[in-house]
C-alpha cells in the first residue's frame, strides 16, 4: 500500500494528477487521475523510485510491472568495461563508506538504469554495453525515460554523476558525462523550515514532561536527524571545565556523537556544548530502567530510527502541523544561525556537513537576505536638499 504518514504530504497534493481519498476505514490512500477517466490507486511507497514509476505508467496509460518481476540486471556476470560491471565495481568498493541504506538506493537507481534500451536500436539494454561510450547526450536521453517523474528523472542524473565522479577519480574513465546535464525543475523545495510561529504551535500542544517536547528540544537544541536522536544518549554526554570572565571555573555540558549518515565515509562528529533549555530537559529525566538513550518509547525501549520518525510524525499532526517534518527543525536552525552570521565553516561543525556547499548554500542565502534588508530603503524616494542661500 501507498505510505502516506511521511513528510511529504503536501508535496503529493502538488503532484500533477495526484488526489488523496479516504477509504471507508478512514484510512487516505493515493490515487492518479486524469479527466474524464477512472482513477489508478498508486500503491507504492510515496517517494521511492517504484512510486515514480508506477505515476510514470497512470500518466502513460501503460500497466505497473513492479521491479521484482522485470529481468535482472546482469551486474555480476557482466564483462569488464561495460556499464554493469562499472556499477558493480563502483559498490563493490564503497561498501565500507556508504551506509547501507545509501548503497541500496544506488543500486536500485543505477540497475534501473542499466535495464534501459533507449540507447539502443537494436534493443540492447544498456548494462551489457560499453560505459566508456556515453556521452552528456545519452545521460539526458537516460534522464528523459523518467520525463513524467521528474524527481526520478533527476535521481538518475545525480547517481550517474557520482558514479562517473569516482570512475574518474580512479581512472576508469577520462570524463564524467553526467557534470554538465542539466535536472529538470520541480515544484518541491525540499522539508519546510519550521517558522518560530509553527514550533510554538507543537509547544503548546505539547506540554513540559511530554516525551513529544523532550523529542522536540533535542531536535531543536542539537541540530542532529532522526537517525542519530534515535540513539542519543548518556553515552554522548560529558563534562568539561572552563573560567568564566572572573577567573572562576565553571562547569560546562557537551555532547558528542558522530552522524550515522556519514560514519562510514568521513567519521565527522558533531561535538557541541548543551544548550541550557535541553540541559534542562535532560536534568528533569528519572533514570529509565538502565537505559542509556534519552528517548524511551511506550514499551521501555529506545526508539528504533523509523520508530521515532512515525512517532514524530504523529506528533506534528496532533499540533495541526502536517507539513512540518523533524527534519524542518534541523533546516529551521541551518537558517537561523546563518541569518545570526555563523560561517560556513561554524555550520559544518554543527551540522555535520562534508562538504562546504552543504553550509554555504545558508550563508548566501542569509547575507542575500541581509543585503536586501539593507537595500530595501533605497526604494523610498529620498527629500531633495534645499540649500541655504547665500549671505
Amino acid at each position: 500500500m501507498t505510505i502516506l504518514s511521511t513528510d511529504h504530504r503536501d508535496a503529493m497534493k502538488r503532484e500533477k494528477g495526484i488526489v488523496l481519498d479516504k477509504d471507508r476505514h478512514g484510512n487516505l490512500r493515493c490515487y492518479y487521475r486524469r479527466a474524464g477517466l477512472p482513477k489508478i490507486r498508486l500503491r507504492e511507497p510515496y517517494g521511492s523510485d517504484a512510486f515514480y514509476d508506477e505515476l510514470a505508467c497512470a500518466r502513460l496509460g501503460q500497466p505497473y510491472v513492479k521491479a521484482d518481476t522485470r529481468p535482472k540486471p546482469m551486474a555480476e556476470t557482466a564483462g569488464k568495461g561495460t556499464y554493469a560491471w562499472l556499477v558493480r565495481e563502483y559498490l563493490r568498493r564503497n561498501k565500507s563508506l556508504l551506509a547501507k541504506s545509501t548503497l541500496e538506493q544506488k543500486r536500485r537507481v543505477l540497475d534501473g538504469i542499466g535495464d534501459e534500451t533507449c540507447l539502443s536500436k537494436s534493443g540492447q539494454r544498456l548494462a551489457e554495453m560499453a560505459f566508456a561510450g556515453l556521452r552528456s547526450s545519452h545521460i539526458a536521453t537516460l534522464r528523459d525515460q523518467k520525463i513524467e517523474a521528474p524527481e526520478a528523472a533527476n535521481h538518475r542524473v545525480k547517481a550517474l554523476s557520482a558514479l562517473f565522479k569516482w570512475a574518474v577519480e580512479e581512472k576508469l574513465a577520462s570524463a564524467n558525462p553526467a557534470e554538465t546535464v542539466k535536472k529538470i525543475e520541480t515544484a518541491s523545495t525540499g522539508h519546510h523550515p519550521l517558522t518560530e510561529a509553527e514550533m510554538q504551535a507543537y509547544l503548546d500542544t505539547h506540554g513540559p514532561g511530554t516525551k513529544a517536547r523532550l523529542a522536540f528540544l533535542i531536535f531543536r537544541y542539537t541540530s542532529l536527524r532522526v537517525s542519530d536522536v534515535s540513539k542519543l544518549g548518556r553515552q554522548h554526554l560529558y563534562w568539561t571545565t572552563d573560567q568564566d570572565a572572573d577567573g572562576n571555573e565553571i562547569r560546562i555540558q557537551r555532547f558528542a556523537i558522530r552522524p550515522k549518515k556519514t560514519a562510514r565515509k568521513s567519521g565527522t562528529v558533531v561535538d557541541m556544548i548543551v544548550l541550557p533549555p535541553l540541559a534542562e530537559a535532560i536534568a528533569a529525566l528519572p533514570a529509565d530502567g538502565g537505559h542509556l538513550a534519552l528517548l524511551i518509547n511506550d514499551h521501555g525501549k529506545p526508539y528504533s530510527e523509523k520508530g521515532l520518525g512515525q512517532r514524530m510524525r504523529k506528533w506534528f499532526d496532533e499540533a495541526g502541523l502536517t507539513h512540518c517534518s523533524s527534519h524542518g527543525i534541523r533546516k529551521a536552525n541551518a537558517v537561523t544561525a546563518a541569518e545570526n552570521g555563523a560561517t560556513a565553516a561554524q555550520l559544518l561543525s554543527m551540522f555535520g556537513w562534508t562538504q562546504l556547499r552543504q553550509a554555504e548554500g545558508y550563508t548566501r542565502s542569509a547575507e542575500r537576505k541581509r543585503l536586501a534588508d539593507e537595500g530595501a530603503p533605497r526604494l523610498l524616494s529620498r527629500p531633495k536638499k534645499v540649500g541655504q542661500p547665500r549671505p
